[in-house]
């Protein structure tokens, strides 16, 4: 089968790399499009560019509702002459709105994977034209049938998404040339993804400040380093002025790769979901600051005690600071992740069935 594939986001560049490589493995034509983004084109370069046939397609539109929507009319036009002239069998993406749109409207049957029901405008906009779900089994199946799909079209995995990635994962060259630089040992902080649109009427007043803690963090270990990791470029010019005060800390202007950055760390402080959840699997100390209810997949690792959901600038220095007395070692999570299924195995080993 020709199966196209379309990626929007960092996440969905490790998760569905992973999955060509196995539809690859059983003799699949693949085609991969790619959304224009900051962090998604350094990893488009590393892990797509030249292994995959593909095509950069269009923009992130940001955060106002109006360039969301433009952005995806102007890239589903583009992406309607690719497919048009290519003409793949079946298409899968992370409820890619532009793709399941261009699929249906070309007649291509369009596959949905998804850990994130909570994301509302996206589910809306692909749920309903797909003809599978792909979703982890911590997921209930009543959290998805509410967007259009009946329960037999989802298909649930037994495993998180960054199983994909942390199973086949290499050391990244420059983000070593990086870490050497940046000196041990270090600590990660991964900014909210507040452009993103379920988290557009998100309350933060209740949520820890970026700045307010890396004070804090700076008073815990002298020795300790902060790697701040920002998701768009404002946000580094705005972190480097609030914070040039403080020592210790460090902001990459180029984008680094996240697997390589978390497997070296003791540790992240999260606002967000992936790179929480692939911290947490990974057996490196991670809180969870999120502001609001947090996702299934956090819930499920708070209760496994992989994450820690913390709300107060208290909570975290006392398990940072147990951290550093224990000499800042890992927790053993291999058993947890034996347990566990690929996705992408599981994923390409059902597609075929189709």
């Amino acid at each position: 089968m020709k199966i196209w594939i379309d990626i929007l986001t960092p996440k969905q560049t490790l998760f569905f790399d992973g999955i060509a490589q196995e539809l690859l493995d059983r003799g699949h034509d693949i085609l991969i499009t790619v959304r224009r983004f900051r962090e998604t084109n350094a990893l488009y370069n590393k892990y797509i560019k030249d292994r995959y046939r593909n095509y950069l397609v269009g923009i992130y539109g940001g955060k106002e509702l109006k360039n969301k929507l433009l952005a995806s009319i102007n890239r589903m036009k583009k992406l309607t002459a690719i497919i048009d002239r290519e003409r793949p069998d079946i298409a899968i993406s992370f409820t890619s709105p532009d793709a399941a749109r261009v699929a249906y409207g070309l007649g291509i049957k369009h596959i949905s994977v998804s850990d994130t029901p909570h994301a509302e405008a996206a589910s809306k906009l692909s749920i309903p034209l797909s003809i599978r779900l792909y979703t982890p089994w911590i997921i209930p199946k009543k959290r998805w049938v509410i967007y259009g799909i009946s329960s037999e079209k989802i298909y649930q995995y037994r495993g998180l998404d960054p199983i994909v990635w942390i199973k086949r994962h290499k050391d990244d060259e420059y983000t070593l040339k990086i870490i050497n630089r940046i000196g041990m040992p270090y600590i990660i902080i991964r900014p909210i993804e507040w452009m993103a649109s379920y988290q557009l009427n998100t309350d933060y007043s209740r949520m820890i400040g970026v700045t307010k803690l890396v004070k804090e963090l700076n008073k815990i270990d002298p020795k300790l380093k902060i790697v701040i990791l920002p998701r768009y470029s404002k946000d580094i010019f705005n972190y480097k002025q609030s914070l040039k005060e403080i020592k210790n800390i460090y902001i990459p202007k180029k984008p680094l790769d996240g697997p390589t950055l978390v497997k070296h760390s003791v540790g992240l402080i999260g606002y967000g979901g992936t790179m929480t959840m692939e911290s947490g699997l990974m057996g490196k100390l991670t809180i969870t600051v999120r502001p609001g209810e947090q996702p299934i997949y956090l819930k499920y690792l708070i209760k496994r005690g992989l994450v820690h959901r913390c709300t107060t600038l208290k909570q975290i220095k006392k398990l940072l600071t147990l951290h550093m007395e224990n000499g800042y070692k890992d927790l053993d999570t291999k058993e947890e992740l034996s347990q566990m299924q690929d996705p992408a195995t599981y994923i390409a080993d059902t597609i075929s069935t189709l």
